[in-house]
Parts: C-alpha cells; sequence; structure tokens
C-alpha cells in the first residue's frame, strides 16, 4: 500500500478529531517521584460483592459465590494492609445470611482483626441499596421463604441496626468516623430512609476541633455506596484539603480511566471502585472519547468478568491507586494511578488526565486482518482482526477506531469497537487479546478497494498510530 494512501486515511482519523495527544510522562509525577520506602497508609477497596444464600437459605449460592471476595482479602492480607474498604452491596438480596457470610469471610482471612504482621486491619464497611432493598428487586426471598412473617427475620432491614451490631460487634452509625494512622475516613451507610449527605458532613463538622483534619498534610477520605449528587457533601468538605470520595454501585471496570476524575463544580475528586461481583460479574464499560455520533461495538457486557478492587498506597506527597483483578489469580488490569498531593490543576481532573495518560500503541509487527465472511441471514460482510495494542505498557487500550474509504469523495465508514478483553486482566484478554469485528457489506463505502485502518485508543481518548490494510471487493 502507498505512502500517500496511508496518510490519507490517517489524515481521515485526525480530521474526525481523533488526532493523537503530545506524549508526555504518564501520570504527571515528577521524575523521582517512585517511592522506594514504606506508605504512611495501604488500604483495600471492594464494592459490590453481592452474595446471596442458595435456595435451602442457609448456603452461598454456587452462582454467587464468595470466592472473589475471598480472594481479593486474601490478596490484601498479604500486602499487608492498614484497613480495608467495602463500598456496599454486600447481600445480593437483603439476607441476613449474605451479610454473614461476608463476616465468616473475613474472619477466616482476619482472625481477631488481625493482618499477618499481627497489626489490626480496621473495617471500612458501608451498605448499599441491595443490602437494604435488594429484596425488593426479586422474587427470590419471597419464593425462598414463603411466611412474610419469617421472611422478614431473614431481611436486615427489618432491624439494621440489631443485625449489624450482631453480625460484626460493633454499634450501627448511619454515618460514622474512624482513624488509621492518623488519616481521616467518614462513611455513611446506605439509608433505609431516604439519602441525606448532611449526616455525613454533620459528622465532619463535628470532627473539626481535630487538628489534623484538613491540615493540608494528609487526604481525608469519604465512603458512600451511591455517589452522591447533592450539594451539602460538597460545601461541607470544600475547606478541606486533599479530600477524596469512594464509591461503589455503578460496576464500572477498574481498566477505565472515567471512573476517577473531578467533576465540574464538585469540592472533591470521586473514585468509582469496580465490582467484586461474585456471579457473571457484570461490567458496564463507559463510552471512551471517540467522537460524536460514533457507538462503540462489540463485548457482550452482561459476561463480561468485574471481579476487581484497589489496594491505595498513601505517602506524605503521592496517592498510588493500584488497579486488580481477581479471577484466576491476581492481575492488574493496567499501570497504576499515580496522584500527586496537594497540586494545582487537580491532578484528578479530566483536562490533567488526557494530557498524561498517554497513548497505546500497536507493537511494531502488529498487522491488521481483513477477510471475507458470510454471516448467518447476512450477505458478504468483512471482518477484521486487530492485533492487541500492547506496545505502550504504560497506556492500555480500551477501544480501537476504524475507518473505511473506498472512492474518492465517497462518505467514509466510521466505526468504533471496545479491545477485547478491555476490562480483564492483563495477560487475559481472550484470543491473545485479537479484537474482531464484522461489517456487513452494505455498510461499506463504494470502491472495488477499499482501505481500511485501525487506531488503538485509552479509555479517555487518547489515541496512538493506526495501522491499515487494502481490501479488494
Amino acid at each position: 500500500m502507498g505512502v500517500t494512501r496511508l496518510e490519507f486515511i490517517k489524515g481521515a482519523l485526525v480530521s474526525l478529531g481523533f488526532g493523537a495527544f503530545g506524549g508526555r510522562r504518564l501520570f504527571a509525577a515528577p521524575l523521582g517521584w517512585k517511592h522506594g520506602g514504606k506508605p504512611n497508609l495501604v488500604f483495600g477497596v471492594v464494592s459490590d460483592t453481592h452474595l446471596r444464600t442458595a435456595w435451602d437459605g442457609k448456603s452461598v449460592d454456587r452462582n454467587y459465590t464468595d470466592k472473589y471476595f475471598l480472594a481479593a482479602l486474601r490478596y490484601f492480607r498479604s500486602r499487608n494492609v492498614d484497613a480495608v474498604m467495602h463500598l456496599g452491596d454486600m447481600a445480593n438480596n437483603g439476607q441476613v445470611e449474605a451479610m454473614q457470610f461476608h463476616a465468616d469471610a473475613w474472619r477466616k482471612v482476619f482472625p481477631m482483626e488481625r493482618g499477618a504482621d499481627g497489626r489490626t486491619v480496621v473495617r471500612l464497611f458501608v451498605t448499599g441499596n441491595h443490602d437494604v432493598e435488594g429484596f425488593k428487586y426479586t422474587k427470590f426471598i419471597e419464593q425462598l421463604i414463603k411466611d412474610p412473617v419469617e421472611r422478614e427475620k431473614h431481611l436486615l432491614v427489618t432491624d439494621m441496626a440489631a443485625h449489624w451490631e450482631r453480625i460484626w460487634g460493633e454499634p450501627y452509625e448511619e454515618a460514622w468516623h474512624k482513624v488509621v494512622n492518623g488519616y481521616h475516613f467518614f462513611g455513611q451507610h446506605y439509608p433505609t430512609e431516604g439519602f441525606d449527605v448532611q449526616k455525613t458532613a454533620s459528622t465532619v463538622n463535628a470532627c473539626r476541633g481535630d487538628k489534623t483534619l484538613g491540615d493540608g498534610a494528609r487526604p481525608v477520605f469519604l465512603l458512600t455506596h451511591r455517589r452522591p449528587h447533592l450539594s451539602s457533601m460538597d460545601k461541607a468538605v470544600r475547606p478541606l484539603a486533599n479530600t477524596f470520595g469512594f464509591h461503589g454501585h455503578w460496576h464500572k471496570t477498574a481498566t477505565d480511566w472515567n471512573v476517577i476524575g473531578l467533576e465540574k463544580g464538585r469540592a472533591f475528586p470521586r473514585v468509582q471502585c469496580p465490582a467484586c461481583h461474585s456471579s457473571r460479574g457484570e461490567a458496564f464499560p463507559m463510552m471512551c472519547k471517540c467522537g460524536a455520533g460514533v457507538s462503540i461495538h462489540g463485548g457482550n457486557w452482561k459476561a463480561w468478568r468485574s471481579r476487581q478492587g484497589f489496594v491505595v498506597r498513601v505517602y506524605d506527597d503521592m496517592l498510588v491507586i493500584e488497579r486488580h483483578e481477581f479471577d484466576n489469580g491476581v492481575a492488574s488490569v493496567g499501570p497504576d494511578w499515580v496522584m500527586p498531593l496537594g497540586k494545582n490543576p487537580h491532578p484528578f481532573s479530566k483536562d490533567e488526565l488526557k494530557k498524561v495518560i498517554g497513548e497505546p500503541q500497536f507493537s511494531k509487527s502488529g498487522k491488521l486482518r481483513v477477510e471475507s465472511v458470510k454471516l448467518e441471514g447476512t450477505d458478504e460482510a468483512v471482518r477484521l482482526s486487530i492485533p492487541l495494542a500492547d506496545g505502550n505498557p504504560d497506556s492500555r487500550v480500551y477501544a480501537y477506531e476504524i475507518v473505511v474509504v473506498g472512492d474518492e469523495g465517497a462518505p467514509k465508514l466510521h466505526k468504533a469497537v471496545y479491545a477485547a478483553g478491555c476490562n480483564m486482566g492483563i495477560g487475559h484478554e481472550p484470543n491473545g487479546g485479537v479484537t474482531t469485528l464484522e461489517i456487513a457489506k452494505d455498510e461499506l463505502p463504494p470502491g472495488k478497494t477499499l482501505t481500511i485502518a485501525a487506531r488503538p485508543l485509552s479509555s479517555l481518548g487518547t489515541s496512538g498510530k493506526a495501522i491499515a490494510a487494502e481490501w479488494k471487493i
């Protein structure tokens, strides 16, 4: 294929708003900002484990195994964490027994609340909507326990405070405050009546006499299941420096940089924790910035695994978020997020992240394969086989944009497709990471010879160099 033709394709990509961002060092952390010393604080984060009982009401449903929650806890123990967050939706159907399974798993891994080195490991757990309302979402509990009076005994919401204290051995406080290694954590359980973040705000305000709170030297952490949309929390914590919110609920994959960010008009950044889901492990990929009107194809979202979580390390001058998958062994899902503390503009803002996320690249040997296929119930189609863009280990590929060019002056076909296994651990991608896309013949632009190009994208839309191939009709 001639150089002119390839440059034409590249020009088509750029003209549609997909020019490559300038290369810069990942995460905007200055040289030397990689600590070899011991962090001040290490904690694990999981969310949305969604356990439920089997039909006997006693054991864990085999389709809702606690395997992945246990795997996460064991990994946290191996890392000698100081604390573990769970951001809610432990009990899929709001059952007492499902919450008890979590407590049993916890005590199996952290007996007497102690880690491998004998130190206390602090639980930072909040409830979610499934813990409170899960019995409403399906007829499972109604079919399992026919008698409504008996059924009430097995629902957490019947007396959340009593069940929580019995299962976890601590008082139930809808909004709570804990200090771990001098760092402040504020959590709010999912309410049994009306979500009011002012309760957390009041708890924060009650602690303002503590000189270590909001002194600018240490980040403050806020935990809820759903991400608050109200401004009362923002107003309460606005004077506090280095505040971070951790939330669950949406099951977003940790491979997507969109789960972390500073929203316009918000006082502090939110980190959306992925699910460590027990069954299929739904993960809902977020739309990477592929341009107006371009849909992303490929992947059965309901079948994609999301058995993920974080390990967070906190130093004097930076916060590091490691992203892990807990299925078939522990695997990284991408480079660590390294966030300097006390910087302005805030390093969690999307504008700053776009500058530093890096550009996924195909390897030098990567070739785009194009072949003619017959799809069931359709005419002839073209199948693209896109090699895994792993040529830049600092920037993981999330999707590919496709441009098909035919006759000069004819409309170009423009598509985008999620990268195979983009939500899985590195090295766990199906089919060696090769992504396939079928395009029906009637979608293709006119021309006897088509030029097809694929460009790798990060989840924020930063793009690497395209590879191209010709296909003769």
